[in-house]
């Protein structure tokens, strides 16, 4: 299958070129026969397909058929756009597909998504002070009259977030590591493993499209995104003179940093929220058009953060989850912003 080929169809018709070569090594084509089944309707499946060619009948829980066939637009959907499935899938016909695991086609938006950030920090007013490049988010954390990297931390709203009996637990699993001027503190495309807090010198973030080029200083941290979407860095941070970084690793940032600051919700526990609530749909417009929870409005994760400035923070903001790790990025960003956020759990 070539590039143009797969922008044929959602979501892939959203993502930059440069993600969408990530996503070409990861799919599969398959041949099924006139009878054979796709897939069947409550079952949890791991892969989205996609219809190349033929026919093939989708079967509701009412048996009611629509038949969905290679030259009608519907085509450009997955077939199976939830886990677990709606529907059945019966070829009607002899019929060529491809599939993509569910779990990397999510990643892959969300990287994409988040890389999409662009948002100027002088025009907000977003008591957060959180800045964003083109392609990688910087949270700033420092502060006129901090005197040290922990207390810039707990100055910050997210940092507010976390218990108490917490905060000295954080602080100790903490690693120092000494950095010299030259020394790369990410580069881009390496495995996002660990969240940093730049402690003291000098940084420039950077990327190989060169829309990237910002100065981090003391007090800002990066490297969250990665961790919640499960995604390659996007942009390299080189050390312009020598200073020291504190990292967390994954699992502890899963631990202290992740589960104390996202919250979930079920659908029947909307109307015990103590203040009034939105819901955000934070999946591009075409998934969205496709299904969406009721009530809910579209604000796509690359818009996101250039929406925060019409978002009251007398509201609480909902996120479905059906937007797979997409879901935890934009809670996390709204909770650093200073917005009360939850995740909507799916019903299964």
């Amino acid at each position: 299958m070539e590039l143009s080929d797969l922008k044929k169809y959602v979501p892939f018709s959203e993502i930059d070129d440069k993600y969408l070569e990530d996503a070409l090594g990861q799919i599969a084509e398959k041949s099924f026969y006139k009878g054979e089944m796709l897939f069947k309707r409550g079952r949890s499946v791991a892969e989205r397909f996609y219809l190349i060619s033929g026919r093939v009948d989708l079967i509701d829980s009412a048996y009611v058929s629509t038949p969905v066939e290679s030259n009608r637009k519907i085509v450009a959907n997955p077939l199976n756009p939830e886990s677990p499935t709606r529907c059945s899938c019966i070829a009607k016909s002899q019929v060529k597909v491809f599939s993509i695991e569910a779990e990397v086609l999510d990643r892959i938006v969300a990287w994409s998504e988040s890389a999409a950030y662009a948002y100027d920090q002088k025009e907000s007013e977003v008591e957060s002070s959180l800045m964003v490049t083109g392609e990688i988010e910087v949270s700033s954390i420092a502060d006129e009259d901090a005197t040290d990297w922990m207390s810039s931390l707990l100055q910050s709203p997210l940092f507010t977030r976390i218990p108490l009996t917490q905060v000295q637990e954080l602080f100790s699993r903490f690693k120092d590591i000494a950095v010299k001027k030259g020394d790369i503190a990410v580069k881009e495309g390496a495995k996002g493993d660990f969240f940093y807090v730049l402690a003291s010198g000098l940084a420039h973030v950077t990327n190989r499209s060169e829309s990237v080029d910002v100065i981090l200083e003391p007090g800002n941290y990066f490297g969250e995104e990665a961790l919640l979407g499960d995604t390659s860095r996007n942009a390299t941070i080189t050390m312009l003179e020598d200073g020291h970084l504190k990292k967390l690793d994954a699992e502890d940032f899963e631990s202290l940093l992740k589960a104390p600051i996202l919250q979930y919700l079920q659908t029947d526990e909307l109307e015990s929220l103590d203040k009034p609530h939105k819901i955000i749909d934070v999946k591009m417009p075409l998934e969205y058009r496709m299904f969406h929870v009721s009530g809910s409005i579209n604000v796509p994760l690359s818009r996101l953060r250039s929406s925060m400035l019409e978002l009251a923070k007398a509201s609480a903001y909902v996120i479905p989850d059906d937007a797979g790790s997409r879901a935890d990025i934009a809670a996390h960003l709204l909770c650093q912003a200073g917005f009360d956020a939850y995740i909507l759990k799916s019903e299964s």
